[in-house]
This record gives structure tokens, C-alpha cells and sequence, in this order.
């Protein structure tokens, strides 16, 4: 697929140095134009087709239907007719309409384009909410969607059909509520790192993944492998910044020395790597073997860098050597609490974070499964051939529960503002509602966690000493108090 054929839209995407513009009535037409038509010039491209033929025979929404088109026009928002005036249509082809993004279907028709029930339920004014598109990769689709708000310009997309009381009142949700142009760049910047791929439809996914069109979902890509690695490295580099500005620092990093950046060990050997049965290829083993070791213990409170010996790294992974169906990746312990807080952690269908693989949680007394884990950071269990799975994402088990009782108004929290679940042990840094389309099974990513700890020893929140952060793991219980809570909360992206 020649991308060289697409437009540049660079200058357009939503950046933090080019965020959305505030000086523009309604919806910013010509920027969400020029990212939309994108998108469908992408999926037109990756079908193998010329994008002359698409120039040549696309349309725009009121010309494709018409009167039934222009009668809904009077209810429109000006930019919101503009955007539909330029928004390119396809032609349809055998295999039905081009969709827009692996969470999106095509624009609707105008029979189906006013939320009309769902503006009434959540008590919003007449004709205020538009449906733009239904949702794709969802179980649900009859009543989610990609819904633009008239009188607030703004886009929530909603999965499911109880995903809908996460966006009300509007104004109480400004996480859940973007602008269509931030959007767009989300979906487009996943194409861009190869989370999602685009290829003709009838070709078959790389995992027996049921395609969207063209689009296909992978549970990771090569440059993801790369910009963990990068914020592993950030977070390592802060550490020993801090131990170097120590009264008397270690000597492998103490002024004029050799430093932690010079040492090429990965923080675990392949062939470790292999006595452990770590899948090859997947996302954990990629990143324990490119990612450096450096020479402190603690990359967190109480959490210590994996064993680089292999008896010691072997022991840690409790769910490598299960039988496991052929696309599934089982969870791997990266960082162990440290051992005097190792209280088992109990893995049932209630309590595990893993609820729809069966393999990873302990059902009856005779299946394989071990019923408790040790705390520690571990990445998440996986199926490939699921949608919306994420071999990056990971859990952060800890030997104590959160958010203990109820009615509480104080509390760790999820990416979306909303409290961590109710005595959850496995829910800190997690996403909660994705504004950007997703379901709620898939975790968020290491590359953001790994930021958000070099920010908290960045800023003074976490002390370094010799052996790297100190505390010990119930330094996590800050993240349950008024004053502290930020700190372990990560703000909302895909």
C-alpha cells in the first residue's frame, strides 16, 4: 500500500503544541473534513483501489440521499452541514459501505442520524444529539455510537448501550467529551503505529480476527515494542539521576563513572526467557529483552526489577507453563513485590481482572490454574483473536484491596474520573470508560504507566535512595486520599 498517494495531514492532527482551536463556532468543519475523508481515503487505498476512483465517483451526504437529506437540514448546525457538504461518501461496493475506523461504521443515513430516544432518556434539548456513525467492534452496536453533541460540539463515543451514563450531564464528563477533530487524530495516530492495520477485507487476519472492512486490530505493534522500551528507559534514567545527586551515590553511577545507559544487559536474557516458557514473538518477551537493566533494585515502591537469574525468574511466572489455546498469551510477572509483601492474592471469576479468560482464574478445585498469585506488576492475559486486545496493557496486583466500603466520595480513581471499583486489588492506573471507543475489558498500556512513575519520581512524589525508589508497596494506599489521588491516576487517551 503506497501511503505516498494519501494527503498530508500532519499539520492537522491534535497535538499538545497543535491543540483544537478555540476560535471556531461549532465544529471546526474543515480540520475534522480533512481527517475524516483520510480515513476513508485510507481504507479506500488499503482495498487495493485508485484513489482516482474514489475522487471520481465519491459523493457527500446530501447528495447520496437526497430530499430526505435536505429535510433534516433545518435541524443541523451550520458547521455540522458543512462538515457533512465535504465529508467524502464512497460508492458502495460489493462488500457493503466503507467504514470509518475499526470502532466506527460509515457516516448514517438520515433516518438514523438524530438520537432522538437517547437525548430523551438523558434529558438533553430536541434534536441536540446526532449519531454520526454506529460503533463497530462492539458486541453491542444497536444502541452505542459515535454521538456529536449539537449544542456542545463535542463527540462521545459510546460502546454499548449502558455505556451511555458515563457521558451525563455533559458538562460533569469533560474527559468523556472531545472534539471530533481529537478524535479523528486518536484513530488515526493508532494506523500510524500499527495498532491498526488496514488491508482488502477479504484477506484473512493475522489471529483470525473478524475484520471491520479492511481494518483490523493487532494486539500489538513493533513500534509500541519501541516506545515502551523509550519510557522504560526515561523512567530509569530519572532514577538514576536522583541516586547520582545522593550525598555518597553508588559507584557504578557516581560522577566520571560508567552509567546505567552504557550497559547493554536486557533486563532478562532470552534464554531465560525461554526456560520460562514466555511466548516468542509477544509484546512481554520484545520488551524484557530489548529494555536495559540497570544497576538499582527498586523501580517502584516495594516493586523490584525481575530475577536476570533463571531459577529466580522461572519461579515468578505462575501461568507460563499452563496448557494454553493456540492464541492465547498468558500473563507474565515483571516486577515482584518485594518479599515481605507477598501476602497470596486470590484469583476467582469475581475478583480476577481476567474475567473472560477462563485460564487464568481458578473455577473448580481440579483445573490446573493456581487460585492465588504473589503481588507485583504483571502484564495481562490475552486472546488474540478477541477484538480490542492489548498485549501491552498490564495489572498492578497489589496485597491489599482499594476503595474499601461504601458511599465513598474519596478515592483511587480510574482514567475516566470515576472510583476505582469497590475492594479492588488489581484497579489502580487502569482506564475506566475510553473515550476514544474501546471496551471495558482492555487494560491500559505499560508505555503510559512506566510515564507516570517517572513523573512521580520526576516531582518529588517518590524518593530515590542506593537501591532506587524507596517505600515500601503500601506507599500505593496514597492513591485512596483527597490530597494524593492525581498522583496514581492517568489521564484519558485510547
Amino acid at each position: 500500500m503506497d501511503v505516498s498517494q494519501l494527503p498530508d495531514i500532519t499539520g492537522l492532527l491534535v497535538r499538545p503544541d497543535n491543540p483544537p482551536r478555540e476560535d471556531v463556532e461549532g465544529m471546526d468543519y474543515s480540520r475534522c473534513v480533512a481527517l475524516y475523508n483520510y480515513l476513508i481515503q485510507y481504507a479506500w487505498l488499503a482495498e487495493g483501489r485508485p484513489l482516482a476512483t474514489l475522487n471520481s465517483n465519491s459523493t457527500n451526504f446530501f447528495t447520496v440521499h437526497g430530499a430526505e437529506a435536505e429535510a433534516i437540514r433545518p435541524r443541523l448546525d451550520p458547521s455540522v452541514v458543512a462538515f457533512l457538504d465535504n465529508a467524502i461518501i464512497p460508492p458502495w461496493e460489493d462488500f457493503g459501505e466503507t467504514p470509518l475506523s475499526i470502532f466506527a461504521s460509515a457516516l448514517n443515513w438520515p433516518q438514523s442520524l438524530f438520537a432522538e430516544v437517547e437525548a430523551d432518556l438523558e434529558d438533553q434539548p430536541v434534536d441536540s444529539m446526532l449519531r454520526l456513525c454506529y460503533v463497530a467492534l462492539s458486541t453491542d452496536d444497536s444502541n452505542g455510537g459515535v454521538i456529536y453533541h449539537q449544542r456542545h460540539h463535542r463527540v462521545a463515543i459510546f460502546m454499548h448501550t449502558d455505556d451511555w451514563g458515563f457521558g451525563f450531564p455533559v458538562k460533569d464528563h469533560p474527559d468523556v467529551w472531545n472534539p471530533f477533530e481529537t478524535v479523528l487524530s486518536h484513530w488515526i495516530d493508532m494506523i500510524n503505529i500499527g495498532k491498526v492495520v488496514a488491508a482488502p477485507h477479504e484477506e484473512p487476519a493475522l489471529f483470525e480476527f473478524e475484520k471491520i472492512g479492511p481494518w483490523e486490530w493487532r494486539p500489538y505493534s513493533e513500534a509500541q515494542i519501541t516506545t515502551c522500551v523509550d519510557a522504560w528507559d526515561r523512567l530509569c534514567q530519572a532514577i538514576e539521576t536522583r541516586i547520582s545527586q545522593l550525598p555518597n551515590p553508588p559507584s557504578l553511577i557516581s560522577s566520571g563513572s560508567r552509567t546505567d545507559t552504557d550497559n547493554l544487559e536486557p533486563l532478562v536474557a532470552l534464554s531465560v526467557l525461554d526456560a520460562a516458557s514466555v511466548l516468542d514473538p509477544c509484546f512481554t518477551r520484545s520488551f524484557l529483552s530489548r529494555a536495559r537493566r540497570p544497576s538499582f533494585q527498586y523501580i517502584a515502591p516495594g516493586l523490584l526489577l525481575p530475577p536476570a537469574d533463571l531459577s529466580g525468574f522461572v519461579a515468578l511466572q505462575t501461568f507460563t507453563a499452563l496448557p494454553l489455546s493456540q492464541y492465547t498469551v498468558p500473563p507474565v510477572c515483571l516486577f515482584p513485590a518485594d518479599t515481605g509483601y507477598q501476602r497470596p492474592i486470590e484469583l476467582t471469576r469475581f475478583t480476577s481482572p481476567w474475567v473472560l479468560m477462563e485460564d487464568f482464574y481458578s473455577s473448580s478445585t481440579d483445573t490446573h490454574t493456581p487460585s492465588h498469585i504473589s503481588a507485583g506488576l504483571y502484564t495481562t492475559a490475552v486472546d488474540r483473536k478477541w477484538d480490542d486486545m492489548a498485549e501491552d496493557g498490564f495489572q498492578l496486583f497489589l496485597p491489599f484491596t482499594v476503595n474499601a466500603g461504601y458511599d465513598r466520595k474519596v478515592g483511587a480513581r480510574k482514567s475516566d474520573g470515576e472510583l476505582v471499583d469497590r475492594d479492588s486489588f488489581s484497579g489502580l492506573f487502569q482506564h475506566g470508560f475510553k473515550p476514544f471507543g474501546g471496551n471495558y475489558y482492555r487494560p491500559q498500556r505499560l508505555e503510559r504507566l512506566l510515564d507516570c512513575w517517572r513523573k512521580l519520581v520526576e516531582d518529588g512524589v517518590w524518593s530515590v535512595g542506593p537501591d532506587g525508589v524507596e517505600g515500601t508497596i503500601d506507599t500505593f494506599k496514597d492513591a485512596e486520599t483527597e490530597s494524593r489521588w492525581r498522583n496514581y491516576y492517568i489521564s484519558p487517551t485510547w
